[in-house]
């Protein structure tokens, strides 16, 4: 909650207008605190400010989170979304005044978002049976067709910059660290691990599924997870090199049909479930904890009728966004309590890629389709 009109106490220091309260700290709501930075330990507030003064940042300095061991976290540029919360060990001083809460209030009025979201809908581009979908580290957006071939495009105009076929029966593409896993899935499944560049196989590897969806990569890109929906299984592998896994343990965990895998840390994954004539499937999540992975799942996201869930994933405000095929997109929550907005947006919804700044891409696989919604939103303000 923000705690603007709670700074009570006003100073100057050297013609900083500066408001500060206790028990309180600004931070981003993801917590990566992208724009701030740590300076040297202080016995107070003030002094951390002259340091801000010394260094020549009073201009863009924005807030101070001063903490009780004497660490002083300085933001020079606003995080796309923010938020000032209580903490007994921390006081904050406010440097610069905030932008309106209702500029765009991406977290508290989630209407406001996906109106302006639908009104932003850019060209389309045209793919065959579009499946998995992202952005590179080339800035490309890249997709595959059903049992056919790798594309990139350009992420702007959806003109395709180059394309190539591994096999005959893609199942998947899945990006990290500049490579491309590709699953060829004829009857077991083959990994091409192919170069972002210039669409080379680099590497390769066999997996024992009929079909290999999506696959992440955590602690480290040492482990590697594997949606084996042919077998019902997550699997886990400890990652030698490009072209050599062992099994971890434990080497799965059984899951109906895996499909989408999203890892928001090391030890806590979604998993939506997919499969043309699967039983209707909630979200389920991977915790870790005490050496065990532990499955549970979430209830209120049970899909209808013949809807089922190709992939997940969580917007910058924190909330769970679910990509459902014969529907659309439906938002709730981070643990699928409360369902917070449906949105129909395509009912041949495979997969999604959604950026921090809700810039958004939907493999429409019925419509043949790739479409994209750019609401140009630089900074949410509540």
């Amino acid at each position: 909650m923000f705690i603007i009109g709670q700074l009570l106490i006003y100073a100057s220091v050297k013609s900083l207008s500066i408001g500060r309260v206790t028990a309180a700290r600004f931070t981003s709501l993801n917590r990566l605190n992208v724009g701030s930075m740590w300076l040297s330990t202080f016995n107070s507030w003030y002094e951390c400010m002259c340091s801000v003064i010394s260094m020549n940042l009073s201009s863009t300095a924005l807030a101070l989170n001063m903490y009780q061991n004497g660490s002083c976290q300085l933001f020079v540029s606003l995080p796309l979304t923010y938020t000032m919360e209580t903490s007994q060990n921390s006081t904050l001083i406010l440097l610069q005044e905030l932008p309106p809460k209702n500029l765009a209030p991406c977290c508290s009025n989630i209407s406001w978002l996906i109106g302006k979201m639908n009104s932003s809908q850019q060209a389309s581009g045209n793919i065959s049976k579009p499946n998995f979908i992202f952005i590179d580290d080339n800035d490309y957006l890249v997709s595959n067709t059903y049992k056919g071939a790798v594309i990139q495009f350009n992420r702007t105009t959806l003109n395709i910059i180059r394309s190539a076929t591994f096999g005959n029966d893609t199942m998947s593409i899945n990006y990290h660290n500049g490579l491309y896993y590709v699953a060829d899935c004829p009857s077991s499944c083959n990994i091409y691990v192919v170069s972002s560049k210039n669409l080379s196989v680099v590497a390769n590897f066999s997996l024992s599924s009929n079909i290999i969806r999506e696959i992440i990569f955590i602690r480290n890109s040492s482990l590697m997870v594997v949606a084996s929906n042919g077998k019902n299984q997550t699997l886990f592998l400890n990652v030698l090199s490009l072209s050599n896994y062992t099994s971890s343990t434990p080497s799965y965990i059984s899951v109906n049909r895996p499909c989408g895998l999203y890892a928001v840390n090391d030890s806590f994954i979604y998993i939506g479930s997919w499969y043309s004539t699967t039983t209707l499937t909630p979200v389920s999540t991977l915790t870790y904890s005490n050496n065990t992975w532990s499955l549970s799942t979430l209830p209120n996201t049970t899909p209808n009728g013949t809807q089922k869930i190709f992939q997940t994933t969580i917007d910058s405000c924190g909330r769970l966004w679910v990509a459902i095929n014969g529907y659309g997109i439906k938002i709730y929550d981070p643990w699928g309590y409360t369902l917070l907005y449906s949105w129909q947006v395509t009912t041949g919804m495979d997969g999604l890629h959604l950026t921090d700044n809700y810039e958004l891409f939907i493999a429409d696989f019925s419509a043949n389709k790739i479409l994209h919604f750019n609401p140009n939103i630089d900074q949410c303000t509540s």
